[in-house]
């Protein structure tokens, strides 16, 4: 076996990978002796790119600041449709990312809603009238949250959600609870009578002791997040979101206080972000993009 002058995908050691058989395909496999992980040399989603690493990550910089995508093509002297690429290159690494989350303690529960615009989706009534009500032109959000910040957001609906999006989509999520906090909507009940704890309606607890707003000030910079990208294409609201999930919790678990420890932590996010992605064994091509669905189960349906 021979040693090669490379670093390791998975741990980031430099010189201790060593050729290790090949896999069903054919493919070398390498071994690092370091990290004592194996890995294909060219399995990553960012093999095929022509941009350097230093580029990658000088994107990946701005997209945790959540800058426009005209403001990243000038500054990386790319075309917006390379930057709408690499971004589902990082969309596509987070795909699977929320499935891991566990939230433990008091969980926070609560719902939020952005209206859906694009013309393919909207539902109109006669006349070009909207539908009235809670309308099915608005897309739901169900998000859950701890008291340390960690949390999970997803795309459940159109309108309103049902008890069985709250069962389904959430249930694996929960770790070890002592209690939730609502406000006052009855269609998480079923779900939250499951793990068989206090649930408690915030909007009415005149004690003010188990307030709602830690859930409402991260409806406040989720909202944020998704019309500084005004335009976005709707149906990769499910994406924007996973990014987001992801950003937040990693900020949450290294304590942020102030500035000059959050540009620390996010000179490490970049990094972190940048492996998992390197991870992700599978080419994502520009077809792939162009191709993905996203939501459009949710949005098409009536």
């Amino acid at each position: 076996m021979s040693k090669l002058n490379k670093v390791c995908p998975l741990c980031g050691t430099i010189d201790s990978s060593i050729k290790h058989g090949k896999d069903t395909k054919s493919r070398q496999r390498f071994l690092c002796k370091s990290c004592n992980k194996s890995y294909i040399k060219d399995s990553s989603s960012l093999k095929h790119l022509k941009s350097s690493d230093y580029i990658f990550k000088k994107f990946l910089g701005l997209m945790i600041d959540d800058t426009t995508i005209e403001v990243i093509a000038r500054n990386l002297n790319i075309n917006t449709k390379t930057v709408n690429y690499w971004k589902f290159i990082v969309f596509k690494s987070l795909e699977n990312h929320q499935n891991d989350i566990k939230l433990n303690g008091t969980i926070l529960i609560d719902e939020t809603f952005i209206p859906i615009r694009n013309k393919k989706y909207k539902i109109l009534k006669n006349l070009n009238k909207e539908i009235r009500g809670i309308s099915y032109n608005q897309l739901c959000i169900i998000t859950m949250i701890n008291l340390f910040g960690k949390s999970v957001a997803k795309v459940v609906s159109r309108a309103m959600a049902m008890p069985e999006h709250y069962i389904n989509l959430f249930t694996h999520n929960i770790g070890y609870v002592d209690k939730f906090i609502y406000d006052g909507n009855k269609r998480g009940f079923q779900f939250m009578k499951g793990f068989n704890v206090e649930y408690i309606d915030g909007k009415r607890d005149i004690t003010n002791e188990h307030s709602t707003d830690l859930v409402d000030q991260y409806h406040s910079i989720l909202k944020r997040h998704i019309f500084k990208h005004n335009g976005f294409n709707i149906k990769n609201t499910q994406h924007y979101l996973n990014f987001f999930v992801y950003r937040q919790n990693y900020l949450a678990s290294h304590n942020v206080k102030d500035m000059r420890s959050k540009n620390k932590v996010k000179n490490k996010m970049i990094d972190d972000l940048f492996k998992i992605i390197k991870n992700t064994n599978k080419k994502i091509t520009y077809l792939d993009y162009m191709k993905d669905l996203g939501i459009e189960d949710i949005l098409l349906a009536i």
